[in-house]
């Protein structure tokens, strides 16, 4: 994989992980007269000023953006700007279900429920659980909403090799409060029943 590819690659990820259209990375580089659409598919060149100002969008340096080990960033550590855009959108990237209307935080609720004091655990080892699309997602919003006090970032890595053989690192987190009774009931209410019945048969 040349580095123009892995680039691009996770410049996509970062983009779903979020829930923004290809139309709406052009909105957000408009003010720098770039454009973003078509670079997934190969129909537009991934220039110098492209690749310096896609990663601002996220906070990152391009420098940092090209590092294996840079993950996508917390929702309020994003700048100001694309957090207000993101907040504003008529369709969040924060709600997942077949019909758009569920809460992330809601699903991760549920996967974390038997999780003790002291557990440590890494968002690759939840992600895959969660119904589509968030299932594809990079990383876990775990200062806000329904997830906030729950786990502290233990600024400590764990390694793991991904699809394509290459050894990547992420982050460990630790319980600091566990789910309790009303948080969970809570949560119940705003997933999927299908989805619920599948993970209880697992456990």
């Amino acid at each position: 994989m040349t580095n123009e590819e892995r680039f691009i690659k996770k410049a996509k990820l970062f983009r779903l992980h979020f829930g923004l259209s290809e139309d709406e990375m052009d909105l957000l580089l408009v003010d720098q007269n770039l454009k973003y659409k078509g670079l997934e598919l190969g129909t537009r060149t991934l220039t110098l000023e492209l690749a310096e100002a896609y990663p601002l969008i996220y906070g990152i340096e391009y420098c940092d953006f090209k590092k294996d080990e840079i993950t996508v960033p917390e929702f309020d550590k994003l700048p100001k700007t694309t957090r207000d855009f993101i907040k504003n959108k008529t369709s969040s990237g924060n709600k997942v279900g077949l019909k758009g209307t569920k809460n992330k935080a809601s699903y991760v609720i549920i996967l974390i429920k038997d999780y003790t004091l002291g557990h440590k655990f890494t968002n690759s080892q939840i992600i895959p659980s969660l119904p589509p699309p968030a299932n594809e997602d990079q990383s876990i919003d775990w200062g806000k909403g329904l997830l906030k006090g729950l786990v502290v970032n233990t600024r400590q890595s764990s390694y793991y090799v991904d699809e394509s053989g290459e050894e990547r690192r992420e982050t460990t987190y630790e319980i600091v409060k566990t789910v309790d009774k009303e948080l969970l009931d809570k949560a119940t209410k705003n997933v999927d029943e299908g989805w619920l019945k599948g993970v209880m048969k697992k456990k």
